[in-house]
């Protein structure tokens, strides 16, 4: 109960977007199983483009896939009042991989249903373990008001490769050093904290949800969140596992009052 607790801090009213790599898919399907558990009247979607991502859908997600903007928000209303979690898509493609809704439609979500927890996949990373900032990456909703970024500490003590990372020369140019090169707390929290690195600047809360915990020595993770002591988090949530197995074993909280907004 201790750990379902603290998996239901993280939900609050209105717009939370998970972005990064290394575990977003596992977070959304956490977040959604907890607060279908809970009572919580959630909608998902995303608003990455269909070519780009794959969206598992698990229990306890609905999927629609329609561009009818009144038909989708129709099913959702009627999911969530069934006690249901409704995921809307824009379209699928033969794969299996969906195509999202664009940012402002979830915008206008958000102010047509205030009380609902609408929870987005907002990035692509490729299947790799780090992202850098990319110049077609999709903007997240003007409106969000949560955004957890996910990194997999197992990047520190790791090499800096195109195999590992997405945007391997701009992560490059901003960790300031060579591609090849093994990655340093400092490193990884100079990426972090880029202006348009892994919250891209959103003026909102900001969780730091860290995978693989237990994979990397801990001192190494206390140093990367000693060097993102400035970056104004809400939270750092150290966890590890995969999908169902996914445990938090730590929930930092920074600020009650900023974590609660």
């Amino acid at each position: 109960m201790f750990a379902d607790n603290r998996w239901l801090r993280m939900l609050h009213p209105g717009i939370t977007a998970i972005v990064g790599a290394g575990g977003k898919t596992t977070v959304l399907e956490r977040l959604g199983t907890f607060g279908h558990a809970g009572n919580y009247p959630l909608m998902v979607s995303s608003t990455v483009p269909v070519e780009r991502t794959r969206v598992d859908t698990v229990e306890p997600f609905d999927v629609i896939c329609t561009e009818d903007i009144a038909r989708g928000e129709q099913f959702c209303v009627e999911r969530i009042a069934a006690g249901h979690v409704p995921a809307w898509f824009s379209a699928a493609d033969d794969r299996g991989r969906y195509a999202g809704l664009s940012p402002e439609l979830i915008d206008g979500i958000k102010r047509r249903h205030p009380a609902w927890y609408i929870l987005l996949e907002g990035d692509c990373a490729r299947d790799k373990w780090l992202k850098a900032p990319l110049s077609d990456d999709v903007p997240l909703p003007l409106s969000c008001d949560t955004v957890i970024g996910v990194v997999n500490l197992q990047m520190l003590g790791n090499t800096l490769s195109a195999d590992k990372v997405a945007g391997i020369e701009t992560a490059a140019a901003i960790m300031g050093r060579p591609v090849g090169a093994v990655i340093t707390p400092a490193m990884l929290a100079k990426l972090l904290k880029h202006p348009r690195g892994l919250f891209r600047g959103m003026p909102c809360r900001k969780i730091l949800f860290c995978t693989g915990y237990n994979a990397v020595q801990h001192r190494m993770t206390a140093a990367l969140l000693d060097d993102l002591e400035d970056l104004g988090l809400a939270a750092s949530v150290l966890a590890d596992g995969y999908r169902t197995t996914c445990t938090i074993r730590q929930y930092v909280c920074y600020d009650f009052t900023r974590e609660r907004e």
